[in-house]
């Protein structure tokens, strides 16, 4: 369930992060992760959600 508590200032926030550390790796996001960071910003999906994401696709690549 999404969180209303946190506005789209601090999303944004979260997303401009969470790129960072991407381009850190070296990576870029997929389009179907474009698509969840989008709805994250809209409010649909919590950080949890967004984060569980990005884990599942990225994290073979820290191993």
């Amino acid at each position: 369930m999404p969180n209303p508590k946190l506005g789209l200032k601090e999303r944004k926030r979260n997303v401009a992060n969470m790129m960072a550390s991407l381009r850190i790796e070296n990576l870029s996001p997929s389009e179907n992760l474009q698509v969840s960071i989008q709805d994250y910003l809209d409010g649909k999906k919590t950080t949890t959600d967004l984060l569980n994401e990005v884990r599942a696709k990225y994290a073979a690549f820290s191993k």
